[in-house]
């Protein structure tokens, strides 16, 4: 994953979208840990609605997705 823009704005584009949003990346478990860890640091409790899936149909895309739409594709 090339990132152009922090990491926390996936987050917030996220949140901000109708249900979520899907990323390309190289390496998914460690695209994963990164965008954790930057929620972390971010410390706002509105990005605990978002939560990050690997796509099961292509394991270079993870999906931000509203907990409350798990189960719909971005």
């Amino acid at each position: 994953m090339e990132v152009k823009e922090p990491l926390i704005n996936f987050w917030y584009r996220a949140l901000h979208s109708a249900r979520g949003i899907e990323l390309v990346c190289a390496s998914a478990e460690s695209t994963r840990a990164k965008l954790y860890a930057a929620r972390r640091e971010a410390k706002d409790p509105d990005l605990d609605k978002i939560g990050i899936t690997i796509s099961p149909f292509d394991p270079h895309k993870i999906w931000l997705l509203k907990k409350e739409n798990s189960d719909a594709t971005p």
